[in-house]
């Protein structure tokens, strides 16, 4: 009962911990892309002067920026593939459940890491369509995440939904071996996978 009441939680919210970890401790500006429910970017602002969280749906922006009033969170609505942001304007670009909601991911993974500032970091936490070569994994992940759900409580969140996504582990370890190499992906427990990528300089 006294984790249930720590505040909310859910799969989502606990990998934004592997997400800020992945921002370097000198970032001074980073974007949070497809923001959702703000708990990330608010997680961030607590140590980095400038934050920009964007999303594309209005209303769970607004109830982002009511979640956190006091956050230094520069909200921003807009879709980030056509949203006038400035190239190489940020040492960390981070999102977290949103690839998947973009019509393609080689073109998003571009187009996000063309935000980053040379030497600065991209990172990721997503999902990815099962298939049957994934199976064995999928059941520890369901496992795991089943386990976690009932220990503390699962936290449903108010951003749209896109289910099931497009591409499978496989599909995407190739989109983003052609968009980005060097880029490093890596399969999380609880269903998740996080790709990291260090811009180049």
């Amino acid at each position: 009962q006294a984790r249930r009441m720590a505040g909310p939680w859910n799969a989502n919210i606990h990998y934004d911990g592997r997400l800020d970890a992945c921002v370097p401790a000198s970032a001074t500006s980073v974007l949070d892309v497809g923001c959702g429910d703000g708990f990330l970017a608010a997680r961030l602002a607590r140590r980095v002067p400038l934050v920009v969280a964007i999303d594309a749906d209005a209303p769970v922006l607004d109830r982002a920026q009511a979640r956190f009033p006091a956050a230094r969170v520069t909200w921003c609505h807009g879709d980030v593939l056509t949203h006038p942001l400035g190239r190489e304007s940020f040492d960390a670009v981070v999102s977290n459940a949103m690839l998947h909601h973009l019509p393609d991911a080689g073109t998003a993974l571009r187009r996000l890491s063309q935000l980053v500032r040379p030497g600065g970091t991209l990172a990721i936490v997503g999902f990815t369509r099962t298939e049957w070569r994934d199976w064995p994994w999928a059941l520890i992940s369901w496992t795991c995440l089943g386990a976690a759900n009932r220990v503390r409580g699962k936290w449903e969140h108010t951003a749209p939904k896109v289910w099931p996504p497009r591409d499978t582990f496989r599909e995407l370890r190739g989109s983003l071996r052609e968009a980005l190499p060097g880029a490093r992906i890596s399969r999380l427990l609880m269903g998740r996978y996080l790709i990291i990528w260090q811009a180049p300089g």
